[in-house]
This record gives C-alpha cells, structure tokens and sequence, in this order.
C-alpha cells in the first residue's frame, strides 16, 4: 500500500514538474508572451474604437430569420364595435413570416421567458389601447427585445411595424393611431457590448491554437529526461494544463481591459465570466497539441495553425455556412459568455454551453495522446 502511494505522489509530482517545465519555456519566449498579453488589447481597442460601424449591418441579417414571440394582452377597454382591437392585432401579428407567438399572461412571466431564451421578446398590449385607437388616439405597443441576442431588436421591430402597417389598413385608420417603442433588456452602453464575447472567444480559439501548435514539434526530450523520466501521457497532459493557464492569463485581460477602457461593465460575477473562459481555452490548447504532434518541423506546426484556425472560422462561426458550426465550440463560447456575463446566468443553466466544448477539446486531447504514443524516438 505505501509504495502505491509513494508511487501516485510521484507521479503527480512528475506531472507538476512538467507543467512548471512548460510555463518556463513560454515565459523565457517574449514573442509567446507577446502574443498573450498584447494581441487581445490590439484586438479590444480596433473594435472598441470601430463598433459602432457593425450595427449598420445588422438589418441586413435579419431578412427571413424565424422570429419567436410572447405577447401580454392586458388590454380590458372597449370602443370599436363587433370587434377586440387587441386581439385583433395579436392575431396580425402571428400572421407574420417567421412569427411564432407564445402567449403570457403577466409581464413578469414573460420576463422570465426572455431570460430563459425561450423567446427573443415580447410585446405589451395595456389597458386602453382599443379605445385609444377607436377615438384615433396614440396607442403604443410596448416591445422588449433581448439584447444579448443581437438580431433581436431588429427582428421585433420589424414583425411589429409590419403588422401595423397591415392592421391600420384592415381597419381603416388613416392617422398615427398606432406606434411602438422598444426597450433592450440587458443592453450596456458600450462600443464592445455586441463584439465583445466574439473577441473573447475569436482571440482565445487563436492564440491557443498558435502557441499549442508549436507544444510537440518544438519541444526537447533531452530536457524532459533531465527533469524526470515522465510517461506519454503525463507529457500531453503537462502541456495541455500549461498553455491552458497560460490562456487564463490572457482571458484576464480580455475580460478587464473593456471593463476600464470601454465601461463595459458586466451584471454576471467576475469570477463566473472568467472561469467560463477556461472551456475555449481548452478545445483551442487540446486541438493546437494534436496538430502538433502531428507535425514534424516548426513550420509545419506554423502550417497546421493556419489550416486549424481557418477551418474553424469558416466552419465553426456560422457566418460562412450554417449547421457545421453545431459540432465546434465557437457558438457555445460566445452565446455562453454573453450569458454569464450580461444576464448573470448560473452555472446549473450553462450545461448545455459547456459540455459539447468539453466534448470537442477531449477528444483532439484523446487524439494527441495517441498519436503521441504512436510516435517512436525519445520522449
């Protein structure tokens, strides 16, 4: 029994060694430490300072996309005869292309809803707005829009102005009896608020990648037998516990620098946010290490990062081609960090984010380890 557990401790010690051999070499290459520390500010401040251009484009995305909708009729007035104004105008509206509505009977509940992505917003009928419109009166439409999904106020807006455009007709009204006004639920005023959770997951994804792919392929056997005879497996798994704390290092100032420079000021726990980037660190460190150890030679790791980083960008953004993006962690690094970080979401809700990015760093972390042991020579 005590040489077991002589045997585990020293295992275990070994692998700490290893992750303390791994920091050491990154530290001691100031182009690695350049990469970490001033490729996210770079990346911060060009959108920061440009943001506001990206919401130009916004509409443009927003032309057949489905649109799911609550309502709340809380509208007991009367004025126009044989008909429920209120009614009359929900039923317009679900007849828009794209719309499906989902009926609420307080605002709080469908409030909630909103939180949970159930919807992507909802409208408000109050009390009055039949007879307000029968004596050609303002009656408004209370939109609320979730603003951690950027389509949405977009996509609310315009289902809403086009039915009343089709309501007014239908009912003859000629004069500005209807309008609508919209209100962004978790929107903060910043330049970063959109783009931020795409640059933390864009910039993690790639630096990982870029370091990791020069882990294997650019390593000294001859040092790690200096340090201790250490198994395969304990090598693959130091430098993947290596470079992932390294990118935790460098999801801090990804995570502080807005926060100061660009007043984006988050609702979620601080702690929560940056915890949650350890999940992309992880998928972009396990498939950098699997690349390289692939590789023979240094530029054939510079090689792999390339053909790495745009496979997944064009595949795995969604912007390129939709349904791939399923299988890589790109989406649910952003929509999760965007929901961490702006409707404070608990961890016991963000399961569905985190395992399929556990899922995809596992298994190229599965896939170094072999091809590793596979390999024959020193280690």
């Amino acid at each position: 029994m005590t040489k077991k557990i002589a045997k585990r401790e020293f295992g275990l010690m070994r692998f700490f060694i290893l992750v303390k051999k791994e920091l050491a070499s990154i530290w001691a290459d100031k182009q690695a430490l350049l990469i970490v520390f001033i490729l996210p500010l770079l990346a911060v401040v060009a959108v920061g300072v440009t943001g506001a251009a990206a919401d130009k484009t916004i509409d443009m995305l927003t032309a057949g996309r489905q649109a799911d909708l609550g309502y709340v009729n809380l509208d007991r007035s009367v004025g126009y005869p044989n008909y429920v104004l209120s009614d009359e105008f929900i039923a317009v509206l679900g007849r828009q292309p794209g719309v499906t509505l989902t009926k609420y009977d307080t605002v709080a509940e469908a409030n909630e809803s909103l939180y949970r992505e159930n919807i992507i917003g909802y409208v408000v009928l109050r009390d009055g707005f039949e007879m307000n419109v029968s004596a050609h009166l303002p009656a408004f439409v209370e939109c609320h829009a979730d603003a951690v999904y950027i389509l949405a106020q977009p996509l609310v807006t315009s289902k809403v102005n086009d039915a009343i455009k089709e309501f007014k007709i239908a009912f003859n009204l000629l004069e500005d009896e209807i309008n609508y006004e919209t209100q962004d639920l978790w929107h903060i005023r910043s330049p970063l608020f959109v783009a931020w959770p795409m640059i933390l997951t864009l910039t993690l994804m790639a630096s990982a990648l870029m370091l990791a792919t020069q882990s294997m392929v650019g390593d000294n056997p001859i040092m790690r037998v200096a340090l201790t005879p250490s198994r395969k497996f304990e090598i693959v798994s130091a430098k993947v516990a290596a470079y992932t704390i390294l990118e935790m290092m460098q999801s801090l100032v990804l995570i502080l620098f807005p926060m100061f420079l660009f007043n984006l000021n988050y609702p979620g726990n601080f702690f929560a946010i940056w915890i949650f980037s350890i999940f992309i660190s992880y998928c972009g460190v396990a498939m950098g290490v699997f690349l390289s150890s692939l590789a023979k030679t240094k530029l054939q790791g510079s090689q792999f990062f390339l053909v790495g980083f745009m496979a997944i960008f064009i595949l795995g953004s969604g912007v390129f081609v939709s349904g791939p993006e399923k299988i890589f962690p790109m989406i649910y690094s952003m929509n999760g960090s965007a929901l961490v970080a702006y409707k404070d979401l608990p961890f016991a809700l963000m399961w569905p984010y985190i395992w399929p990015q556990l899922a995809f760093g596992t298994i190229f972390y599965l896939a170094a380890y072999i091809v590793f042991r596979l390999k024959k020579g020193a280690i």
